[in-house]
């Protein structure tokens, strides 16, 4: 199995603590905190040693990040600084890294019972939220939104392989962690590199350890650092907390930190009012932008997103692939955001199957999950008799349990999410824009057929997938964004056939329960290029009953040629035509477009480059593209634009973010060029 940055079987921590009830790593042989005085140790060591929360004032965000999550105490201790600071900035970004996390359930085990000693009671709410929160241990990045302004990105897995993947400006630093002698891994000269990579003008950096190799390795990195007296409660193996004081960039480094945003009027403007514009307008709004949405269509969700019900689950891969991480982060931080709908969610998270189709593909499968070890709420492995009771049907292979895996309905999701937005979003629907310019101020204008104007605003993103190409061809040619539409027919059942269903059952097609009162349940879809034709078409219904007799093969009968399959009963039938639009690698399009006009002077220099070298046109953006992955990426692919466009840390790293950059095909085409 090939080696992928901050993936692989994690080994969750298990809870342990001393006799005198400290909790203690059996992974690296001592305890957590030290007995007494625990968040009083969090305050003096990283928010004083970083000169919080006085540096943070005046800010719009403040962003610090951490070597070693373990606990918790020193995000909680920030936390609760920053609740009771009435100068606070408006968001607070804390980016950690664990290699050994905690479960929920273990967490939860470990913190409360500190909740009793002195000064930790005011906590009580803080360890209760992040504890609802935290998730099962699956690696890479996880983004938990806590509080309004209060985000925490934690990375669970090696901070070697982690850290050079984030895209983050930090203001500070907390190198934390246990001792160089028990966890030698993230106290490197190349670990403080990364991290120097990371620092905004100004950063500081705090520390527990005044050992003098860490201190010349901080040096050799780039930071000033003085050691510091330690007090009663420091362990007995450290002479004290280490103060960064004033770091200078990092004068190796070859690409700059996202700097802070720049002022400007929060306005934005965003083409589509599908998944992906309905999850970019919620996720604008929630940083206090306004959003003017236009939808050509008279209500949201028409496209793709009017389907009655699709279903969403992750992708998983032996190896772990860009797809089956990029599905990972996405279908997370989906179901994060879905719980928090007014309404609820407008469908079911509560379990989905994922069939094989052949002995052959059982084994791999169970292979699969054997060899990653996911824990057993995101992904399980269930033979043939487990699968069947499940599914509520017969079924001839087993397969993977997906506990929060189901399906929704995504026009309700896109009304709940504009919903969710609130007044700050102007939604304009019998509306199109027919072209984006870009005025010499650097404001974005929309405009219609008849060219006038519709809003401008301080940036755009593109959302609807069909009209992509047209709107963003005057700054990046189609041949650099090769948007495919990909035809899908559903076919509608019966209300009256299979009753027992209870979950979605995916292998080669799929098929839900049924998603409204006296409906039948739903199966498809077919999958066709090339193919314009709208109508609803018997042959599809055709293709669509025979893969699903296949998939339950009780009912083969049922569905086969012999029974609703047969020309005259597929001929009643009812479904639902809709087109997808995909590229060629079938990853989305998200993030920033390039900007030809100031990359064709240095296109012999790019040859050779990477993403991050190509100038980016200020204030352009797209997120669509999603092919049949529309409820597993939406939300995500908002979240990084949104990230973007404001400076913040990324909600994934690098190395997927620049899978789906709008931008990837012209990098390819200028490489191939050089």
């Amino acid at each position: 199995m090939s080696h992928r940055p901050g993936t692989g079987p994690l080994v969750p921590a298990q809870p342990s603590t001393t006799e005198d009830g400290t909790p203690y790593s059996e992974a690296f042989g001592d305890v957590y905190h030290s007995t007494d005085d625990v968040l009083g140790h969090a305050r003096r060591v990283f928010l004083d040693g970083n000169g919080l929360p006085g540096r943070w004032r005046g800010r719009d965000q403040f962003v610090v990040v951490e070597t070693g999550f373990g606990l918790g105490l020193n995000f909680l201790a920030t936390w609760a600084a920053w609740r009771e600071d009435p100068q606070r900035p408006a968001r607070l970004h804390f980016v950690s890294i664990e290699k050994f996390p905690f479960r929920p359930v273990d967490l939860r085990r470990m913190l409360e019972p500190m909740l009793v000693q002195p000064g930790m009671t005011e906590l009580a709410p803080l360890v209760q939220r992040l504890c609802e929160v935290w998730p099962a241990p699956v690696a890479g990045w996880h983004r938990l939104e806590l509080a309004p302004g209060v985000v925490l990105s934690v990375g669970f897995g090696d901070v070697a392989d982690l850290l050079p993947t984030l895209r983050v400006g930090a203001d500070a630093f907390y190198l934390d962690g246990f001792s160089p002698a028990k966890n030698p891994d993230i106290w490197t000269l190349e670990v403080f590199k990364s991290l120097g990579r990371l620092a905004r003008n100004g950063a500081t950096l705090a520390t527990y350890t005044a050992e003098a190799q860490v201190r010349r390795d901080l040096a050799a990195a780039g930071f000033q650092v003085v050691p510091h007296d330690g007090d009663g409660s420091e362990r007995s193996m450290l002479s004290g907390p280490l103060t960064g004081l004033y770091m200078p960039p990092y004068r190796m480094r070859r690409y700059d930190p996202p700097p802070a945003p720049a002022p400007c009027a929060r306005e934005a403007i965003v083409v589509g009012a599908g998944m992906a514009g309905a999850a970019m307008a919620r996720r604008l709004v929630a940083r206090g932008w306004r959003v003017r949405l236009f939808e050509r269509a008279q209500a949201p969700g028409t496209a793709a997103s009017g389907n009655p019900a699709g279903v969403f689950h992750p992708q998983l891969s032996a190896d772990d692939n860009v797809l089956s991480r990029l599905t990972r982060a996405g279908f997370l931080y989906a179901l994060s955001q879905w719980r928090t709908l007014p309404g609820g969610l407008p469908g079911h998270a509560d379990g989905l199957l994922q069939v094989a189709t052949s002995d052959t593909e059982a084994q791999a499968l169970q292979q699969l999950m054997d060899a990653h070890a996911y824990p057993e709420s995101y992904a399980k492995w269930v033979d043939v008799e487990q699968a069947s009771a499940l599914a509520g049907e017969v079924l001839a292979y087993g397969g993977v349990w997906y506990p929060e895996g189901g399906w929704l309905a995504p026009s309700m999701l896109c009304r709940a999410e504009l919903v969710a937005a609130g007044p700050s979003l102007d939604a304009r629907y019998g509306v199109s824009v027919e072209r984006l310019a870009r005025r010499e101020d650097g404001r974005w204008t929309a405009l219609d057929a008849s060219g006038r104007v519709l809003a401008d605003a301080d940036v755009a993103i593109v959302t609807a997938a069909d009209v992509s190409q047209k709107l963003l061809s005057p700054y990046l040619a189609p041949e650099f964004l090769p948007v495919q539409r990909v035809r899908g027919q559903l076919t509608f059942l019966p209300p009256d056939v299979l009753p027992g269903l209870c979950v979605p059952v995916c292998g080669d097609g799929y098929v839900a329960p049924s998603p409204l009162g006296g409906a039948g349940p739903i199966t498809g879809a077919t999958y066709g290029f090339d193919d314009p034709a709208e109508e609803v078409r018997l042959a599809d219904h055709q293709a669509n009953l025979r893969r699903l007799a296949a998939l339950l093969p009780a009912h083969a009968e049922l569905f086969g040629d012999g029974g609703l399959a047969n020309e005259s009963a597929a001929a009643e039938l009812g479904g639902r035509t809709a087109f997808r639009a995909l590229v060629p690698d079938r990853l989305p399009m998200a993030g920033q477009l390039p900007d030809l006009s100031a990359i064709e002077p240095q296109r012999r220099r790019l040859t050779g480059g990477h993403l991050r070298d190509l100038p980016r046109l200020d204030g352009l953006y797209a997120s669509f593209a999603f092919g049949s992955r529309g409820l597993v990426f939406a939300s995500l692919c908002a979240e990084l634009v949104a990230s973007q466009i404001e400076s913040e840390p990324w909600p994934i790293g690098s190395d997927l973010a620049d899978a789906i950059d709008p931008a990837r095909y012209l990098m390819h085409a200028l490489r191939k060029a050089g």
